[in-house]
């Protein structure tokens, strides 16, 4: 990997650290530039998962800088009649899959522009039926990170003709918000669909504990440093979202909680 000055292209996919999948995507982008910038924000989405990969990029897009070129691979359509996109939003460029991944950066205000990718001089001189990723979609963020404009990937589409996911938000009454686990990390951090907004808007002020699984979890202001050992807690996490976490241990483990298990704040 290089280092230059110029944006960064930012890779995530569910390749998985194992084959060599992942390593020929950086070898294809530095074939065409040379002096690109390479990140890896995460090559171990659970397979196929394409929701996880659009929460990872929603969330975290904001970190990089402008101008940045996110190539997001998960792809379980690859070989079908599913389009590939290059996006101008938020100040950012995405190339991936029209499969709902871009569903929070298609959905935001800031998306500028859509475009098709079907220009093939932005194409590897052959391209396989299984490995768009390597074929199409990194030559394109290359061509992204040598300057050439949005537009020449291919005609502009619009944002509903694009596939995306439904967005669960939590429920709110008077009673309190309901959610779910929607990702958990490798320390067993259960992160839920509950963000800090929703919590400041309905329960600011309020006494409020979180019930999952049956167990009742208090509320922390403190880090997780300032957690008692082997206690579960309720926090916000960096993301900006309810946590379930425990100090020095794993709170999807202790508490049996996985992807999917409901989540109540009760006022």
């Amino acid at each position: 990997m290089t280092t230059s000055s110029k944006p960064p292209i930012v890779i995530t996919t569910d390749f998985g650290l194992k084959d060599e999948y992942a390593g020929v995507l950086k070898g294809v982008i530095l074939s065409i530039d040379a002096d690109a910038t390479i990140i890896d924000l995460t090559h171990l989405i659970p397979p196929h998962d394409i929701r996880a990969a659009a929460r990872i990029i929603g969330r975290n897009h904001r970190w990089f800088p402008e101008r940045s070129i996110h190539l997001c691979i998960v792809d379980p359509g690859v070989g079908s009649s599913r389009r590939i996109l290059a996006i101008d939003a938020a100040g950012q460029f995405f190339v991936g899959p029209d499969n709902g991944v871009f569903t929070p950066i298609i959905t935001a205000p800031a998306c500028a522009a859509i475009h098709q990718l079907t220009n093939v001089r932005w194409f590897l001189d052959t391209v396989s039926r299984t490995f768009h990723g390597r074929d199409i979609m990194a030559p394109a963020a290359a061509r992204l990170s040598l300057g050439e404009p949005l537009a020449a990937a291919g005609p502009r589409v619009e944002i509903d003709s694009c596939m995306l996911l439904d967005d669960p938000q939590p429920v709110v009454t008077a009673a309190g918000i309901a959610g779910v686990v929607d990702s958990i990390d490798r320390f067993g951090n259960c992160a839920t669909t509950i963000s800090e907004a929703v919590l400041r808007t309905h329960a600011t002020g309020q006494r409020c504990v979180v019930v999952i699984k049956d167990r009742i979890v208090p509320m922390s202001e403190q880090s997780y440093a300032g957690l008692t050992d082997d206690t579960p807690a309720a926090l916000v996490n960096s993301s900006g979202y309810l946590e379930i976490s425990v100090k020095n241990g794993s709170a999807a483990d202790l508490l049996g909680a996985a992807i999917g298990t409901q989540v109540r704040v009760r006022i």
